[in-house]
């Protein structure tokens, strides 16, 4: 009797100790790491050298038609682009290194926020009617856009064209989610480098595809100037009158595999 109850107890220990090591390896394991390290490099700006004002004849007593093309630089956006490199890591809860896999070309999102703490467990795509916490309206207050602004979070992100992919667990559904593409070339390419609108019901998150994700395909693809580049990624920044010289503190996220 003693020697059935004593092989009883062993086996609901191991089966108690093999659950607490599934719940172990399991809880929170999918969720983004913060990124580790940043190394910004050079930024620049228009060069307005680069654009001299045109000129024309004016005659007294002629009404001349005029067709003018202008520029000037956005008041709410920057751009960050870049490389990534990553380590897929086997470790424990105080960083004590099992073991590590180094990924020269790795492939996953860059998420970006203002928060320097994000709800993943309730993350989804941003609606702009509020239906996931706040309003698009909200959201260009943050940044100081007005509602009739060109370069609006509504007038930025137009179309719902985003790829499927998984943020942790949650899975971001195929044409679901506010998308647009950072440009190559002078022009947007439908699917590559995307960028997404998500939110955790209290902030927005900006986020982006690491480019390549094609599968056992490591060939970067050209971006915006010409070179190739990982990852381009839009951030919604108040540069609007009387905050030129104001900055915005953006924290980073990566979900690499």
């Amino acid at each position: 009797m003693k020697k059935e109850i004593s092989t009883t107890l062993l086996i609901f220990g191991f089966l108690a100790v093999f659950s607490l090591m599934a719940v172990f390896v399991w809880a929170d394991s999918d969720e983004p790491f913060g990124v580790t390290n940043i190394a910004p490099g050079a930024s620049s700006r228009p060069d307005l050298s680069s654009y001299p004002p045109s000129q024309t004849e004016a005659e007294a007593g002629n009404i001349t038609e005029l067709n003018l093309t202008a520029i000037s630089t956005t008041k709410a956006w920057q751009g960050y682009y870049g490389e990534i490199t990553g380590t897929l890591t086997l470790e424990d809860s105080s960083g004590n290194v099992f073991y590590n896999w180094s990924t020269m070309e790795p492939k996953g999102e860059i998420y970006a926020c203002i928060n320097n703490t994000i709800n993943w467990s309730a993350i989804a795509c941003f609606e702009f009617d509020g239906s996931n916490g706040f309003t698009v309206d909200t959201a260009e207050g943050w940044f100081g856009i007005q509602d009739d602004d060109s370069d609006g979070i509504n007038e930025t992100f137009t179309d719902n064209m985003n790829l499927f992919f998984k943020v942790g667990t949650h899975n971001i559904t195929t044409n679901t989610c506010p998308a647009t593409n950072a440009y190559q070339n002078g022009a947007p390419v439908n699917e590559n480098f995307e960028n997404v609108l998500l939110t955790d019901t209290a902030v927005l998150i900006f986020t982006t595809i690491i480019e390549n994700n094609v599968a056992d395909n490591s060939t970067d693809i050209v971006g915006f100037d010409g070179v190739t580049h990982d990852f381009q990624l839009l951030v919604a920044e108040n540069g609007q009158d009387g905050f030129e010289d104001t900055t915005t503190t953006y924290y980073f996220w990566a979900e690499i595999e």
